[in-house]
């Protein structure tokens, strides 16, 4: 994607999307949030942040079935609830229900 296209999908303008992406510039956190948006990646994506997280078995199927976005995955991957996770794709996709259930409520 070029700086135009971004500008356009961010409302940031292309010449400051170029000092951020060149280095002469550091952005706030809400046009960071907005790229990442624009781009499909997380915030941690664009900050090249390496860390080690696991995707549990049940989790990848499910989401291999349902087609889930690899963002969304990531973030499920991350949920805990006093100490544990789903285990089976059918537990997986009840939580996602719910997240999204919860999500559409919001907007």
């Amino acid at each position: 994607m070029g700086l135009t296209q971004l500008a356009r999908l961010t409302g940031v303008s292309r010449s400051y999307l170029y000092q951020i992406e060149s280095g002469g510039s550091s952005p706030t956190a809400g046009i960071l949030k907005s790229i990442a948006r624009a781009l499909g990646v997380t915030v941690s994506d664009l900050l090249d942040e390496k860390y080690s997280l696991e995707i549990p078995e049940g989790l990848e199927k499910f989401a291999e079935e349902d087609n889930i976005e690899p963002g969304y995955v990531k973030m499920l991957a991350q949920i805990h609830h006093r100490g544990r996770q789903p285990n089976t794709p059918e537990e997986w996709r009840l939580l996602w229900r719910l997240i999204r259930a919860t999500i559409a409520e919001e907007d």
